[in-house]
């Protein structure tokens, strides 16, 4: 069943590409590279949500997806944030929403709390949000603290 699932989103995503590169009556803008990623990120999210024995595969469709999203963002509206702390706020909020509220499992909820954090005060446009500024500039300074935190927890968890 699972190579069935992966050629039949592999056969889609060539038809997409094809019909793209040939012209055929697509727009180049509906169809592109960052919508596939994120559309195969949204199946992969429903098919590991009917398959249980599959419990990391939902959180890698979330990641799928948020990046497929980060990207087409970038590409496409013009104050999308485009730093790298993106990158371990998207992979946080995909542990914490799918492994750890979804799934209800307490180590990818405490990991993916600690990437998105990590991710937030990483990124130089906290120090613009409202409430946080004065927290924001001590915050961004020691954000590695964070790595340090999420490193000794997976190390030494039980």
């Amino acid at each position: 069943m699972r190579t069935k699932t992966i050629g039949i989103l592999i056969a889609l995503a060539g038809m997409f590409l094809l019909f793209r590169e040939q012209g055929i009556a697509l727009s180049p803008d509906t169809l592109s590279w960052e919508l596939i990623l994120a559309a195969t990120g949204l199946l992969v999210i429903f098919y590991a949500r009917h398959k249980p024995r599959h419990p990391y595969l939902m959180i890698w469709g979330g990641i799928a997806l948020g990046l497929g999203i980060h990207a087409w963002g970038l590409n496409r509206i013009k104050d999308w944030p485009s730093h790298w702390s993106m990158i371990p706020a998207i992979i946080g909020a995909s542990f914490l929403l799918l492994g750890g509220l979804i799934r209800k499992n307490r180590n990818h909820g405490m990991i993916g709390a600690l990437l998105l954090l990590l991710g937030l005060f990483a990124w130089p446009g906290v120090t613009e949000i409202p409430g946080l500024n004065p927290a924001a500039q001590i915050l961004n300074s020691y954000w590695p603290a964070v790595l340090v935190i999420l490193g000794g927890y997976m190390a030494f968890k039980k």
